[in-house]
């Protein structure tokens, strides 16, 4: 079986190992169950109906500022890769109907 390397922070992993301890199982038994249970409960796709509603301009351009704030707050974190706009890539998402679910950074 392949194997791979995780960070966790410190009270995080206090977490699992008080959960593991209870549960009489191993970390990596942890970890597996857990990863199967997030993949199962995600179904990559906005719920039925979320985007029926029309929104009034106001509401629009709070949305949209909202949007350019968040797309700054993420992009100045990132160090490693090249910059996006997340604002572009989310509409364009929604007009060729994929899923918008996790966003991939």
């Amino acid at each position: 079986m392949p194997s791979t390397t995780v960070h966790l922070p410190d009270q995080l992993l206090s977490r699992i190992d008080q959960a593991v301890k209870e549960q009489n199982i191993s970390r990596n038994r942890f970890i597996i169950q857990a990863c199967e249970q997030a993949l199962n409960n995600f179904a990559g796709y906005w719920p039925d109906g979320f985007f029926d509603s029309e929104l009034n301009e106001q509401d629009n351009r709070l949305l949209k500022e909202a949007v350019l704030e968040m797309e700054h707050a993420i992009v100045s974190k990132r160090k490693s890769r090249k910059p996006i706009n997340l604002w572009d890539w989310c509409w364009t998402q929604l007009l060729f109907q994929q899923p918008c679910g996790w966003i991939q950074l």
